[in-house]
């Protein structure tokens, strides 16, 4: 069901991509113009065109590609950059799913934690991660000039 995404992928991760994003950060940041005309499904894609688009990007896939996921490895830490399940797909455990394979898959390969940042105003995001098990480990940063905040969750693995 989980994947490595391949180039036949790219049309559905951006529209996941984009869809998903709105629906979770237009309440958050109000602003249109962001939501609407800079976020794009086209520019999503082509940037997943680019040689290293697809680095660390897997989906969901069980005769729909149902969400996707991009993670990082580094030494022995995984870092979850994005995880997003289409909309009409939501409370439905695949998320869930993705990040128990995510968890397996870095204890086969030693890893001390798995780590994430969330936006902190994201509340059903972080009780989502909260209930598979990452706390909140007290570090918070602006997010891009924004004026909102991101939050650092992380799982230990030992």
């Amino acid at each position: 069901m989980l994947r490595k995404a391949s180039e036949k992928d790219i049309s559905r991760i951006a529209e996941i991509l984009i869809f998903a994003k709105r629906v979770s950060y237009r309440p958050i940041f109000e602003d249109d113009k962001v939501s609407f005309n800079i976020m794009q499904v086209l520019t999503e894609a082509e940037n997943l065109k680019k040689p290293d688009g697809l680095d660390g990007v897997f989906v969901y896939d069980d005769g729909i590609v149902r969400a996707m996921m991009k993670r990082q490895f580094a030494g022995k830490t995984v870092k979850l950059c994005e995880l997003f399940v289409d909309p009409f797909f939501q409370h439905n455990g695949i998320g869930g799913k993705i990040l128990a394979s995510l968890v397996d898959e870095a204890r086969k390969n030693h890893c001390s934690d798995v780590y994430l940042w969330v936006l902190e105003k994201n509340v059903q995001a972080r009780n989502f991660y909260e209930k598979h098990g990452f706390v909140f480990k007290g570090i918070r940063e602006e997010f891009a000039d924004t004026g909102r905040y991101k939050m650092k969750y992380v799982m230990p693995l030992e």
